[in-house]
Order: structure tokens, then sequence, then C-alpha cells
């Protein structure tokens, strides 16, 4: 880079793969990270300020870095964690805690709602996720006793590209032969009720806590549906608006040859690479960052168009924090995007709060 006259400019991130004992990649590898604050800290990886850490990035550049009337939560080193998962076998039966509970109990991270994202699945994938009818603790204890909890859970055969919301209280186990990617808040606080058949309450990560996941399991009956997209077709591009929430907004660009795209800058963006090659400028400027699978790039909350290219075609997820009473909806509209399509965006979990803001 040989811009110096850039405080901030798009950052490359490093990735951590994780191993795990349900790993479906080579090597048991189970978990790719790629964007997150500690244990597993991304570094920035190009110009002035590589070398340096996330959340070194945060405190120094927190409002300029993350963008208008973002508050971040002091037990929160970053807005969100980006990771891919790929799974070899079926992954223990848990539960992530909301704020209330994290703030009555001083627990020293926010409460874990996620999205979902399936790039990939085998034949016979499948996420359990809610209960199919109203259930009561005793239940619950019978079925871990028997090793049947699963049957008390919808089972999803999930298909590639399909996006479901996971919220905080909500019971969830991934099976076996699904990759994909999962956009959350920054915490790992996990209960697990019970590993797969298993009637132990041990299993490979730990001791499992099913005192504490009965204090915040939401015990209602759902049925999970996935979010419809939302397309936008030109000539040579594609956009699909994928899934908008509280915490989240995500988009899927399909990039042929180039792309601009303008950004307002009251919102920090994430691009990470999910197929094919290749690079974005930063405005007028000389700097390049490059894409690829599984890698991030941070864009700070800077008013800049951004340019892609690529040679033979690359995809590309967009994640940010939705500006909900500024450009997030505004931009939709911009789009001629109906009210209801946009609701639909925040699927049977968030779309009420959706509407609440369009009025």
């Amino acid at each position: 880079m040989n811009s110096p006259e850039y405080e901030l400019y798009p950052f490359e991130l490093s990735l951590n793969r994780i191993k795990k004992v349900w790993g479906g990649w080579p090597g048991k590898i189970g978990e790719i990270w790629s964007l997150s604050g500690p244990p597993h800290e991304s570094f920035i990886l190009n110009g002035s300020l590589a070398g340096r850490r996330l959340t070194e990035l945060v405190g120094d550049f927190q409002q300029k870095l993350l963008g208008k009337d973002m508050e971040l939560d002091p037990r929160e080193p970053f807005p969100l964690l980006l990771k891919f998962i790929s799974t070899g076998r079926n992954l223990p039966i848990q539960v992530h805690p909301h704020d209330a509970y994290t703030l009555e109990n001083g627990l020293p991270m926010v409460g874990r709602d996620k999205i979902c994202y399936i790039l990939k699945v085998k034949p016979g994938g499948r996420l359990y996720l809610g209960f199919k009818e109203k259930i009561n603790e005793k239940k619950i204890r019978e079925a871990i006793s028997g090793g049947s909890l699963h049957h008390l859970m919808n089972s999803i055969l999930v298909k590639k590209g399909e996006i479901y919301t996971v919220p905080a209280r909500r019971i969830h186990a991934l099976g076996k032969g699904i990759t994909f990617i999962e956009i959350q808040r920054h915490s790992d606080l996990t209960f697990r009720l019970c590993d797969w058949n298993s009637k132990t309450k041990r299993g490979d990560d730990g001791v499992y806590q099913m005192d504490e996941a009965l204090k915040v399991l939401d015990f209602n009956p759902i049925s999970p549906k996935p979010i419809p997209k939302v397309t936008i077709d030109s000539e040579e591009n594609r956009i699909e608006y994928l899934a908008l929430t509280p915490h989240f907004t995500l988009r899927r660009l399909f990039i042929k040859e180039s792309l601009d795209l303008p950004l307002k800058g009251s919102r920090f963006v994430v691009y990470t690479g999910l197929r094919g090659t290749g690079w974005v400028r930063w405005g007028f400027s000389d700097i390049y960052s490059r894409i690829q699978p599984y890698q991030s790039i941070l864009i700070p909350a800077i008013p800049e168009d951004l340019y892609f290219e690529s040679e033979k075609g690359v995809d590309v997820l967009e994640t940010s924090v939705p500006y909900l009473t500024g450009e997030s909806l505004r931009q939709m509209m911009g789009h001629e995007i109906p009210s209801d399509s946009i609701v639909g965006l925040g699927g049977e979990d968030y779309g009420k709060i959706l509407k609440g803001y369009l009025g």
C-alpha cells in the first residue's frame, strides 16, 4: 500500500483454522474463523497497521471504524463474529443465553444469537431447530435420560443457499455433513444439554450445563422456515439480500467482471469471499485488497466507493450491523423492494420488528 494519507483503509484479516473432534474438513478442521476478537483473534495483514490486532483497532478508532451511533457493549470486542463450519458428525444439542440472563448473572459476555447460511450439504444433512410442540422441563429431562431429545425438535432437511435465524434461548443442533457460515454476536456462551443419543452428562467439549440451559430455554414450539431471499438482477451482476435482523444485515454479491459499489459510511462493512477470487479497490486510490474464499476484508465506516473486479467471477458475502433508522431500510426502498419483502428478510423471529420500523 502506497497511500499513507489514509488513516483507515480496507483491512485484510487473518484466518484461524481450528481442529474439532467433529471437524468435517481434512485434518479434522471444524471451524475457520474469518473475523474475530479473542480467543482466536484476527490480525491485520496489509498496510501501515499490519500486525495490529482487531481489538487494538477498535480501541484506537472505535467511532471512525464502526460507524454512526454504534454503541459497543464493553463485554463485546467487536459487533459480530464470522466463522465457517463443517460438520463431520452430529454436534451436541445446545442453547445460548440472552442478554438479560448474562446481565443478571454478571457474565463477561453478551447474549448470543446467530444466523446460519448453508453453503454445502451432503445428502441427509439436517438442522435441528426449536421444539415441535410445547414442552416442559420434565419431558426434556426424560428425553435426555433416554437419548431421544432430538425427537422433540424440528428436524429440517436443509438445502444449499438456505438461511435460518437462531435467536438466543432456542434449542438447536447441527447434523453431520453440513458446511455453512455462521454470523453471530461476539460471544461463546453455550449451554449444552446432551451429546447425540447420549445418556451421559459429558461430551467432547466438557461438562454439559443442563440446569443452566433449562433456565434460559424457550419451551414454546416453532415451525422454522428459511428466510426468503430478495434478488436484484442487472445485466452483469446479481445482488441477493439474505437477511436483516436488529444485529445483522447480509447480502451476497455475484460479480461477473466488475461492480461499482458506493458506501455511505454510516456503518462498517465486511466482505468475505465465498467462491472465486478477485480484487476490491478503495475509491480512486491505489489500495487493492484480494478477495478469496474464507478471508474477510473489513471496510471502515468512511464514505467511499468500492470497485470490485474479477476475471472469472467472484461471490462475496457482505455483512454489517444494520442502521434501521437510517440507510439500511432506505437502501432497500431505493431498489424498489416491497415492504413485505423487507419484512420477510427478518423471518418469523424478527419480521415484526422490521415492520415496526417501516411504519
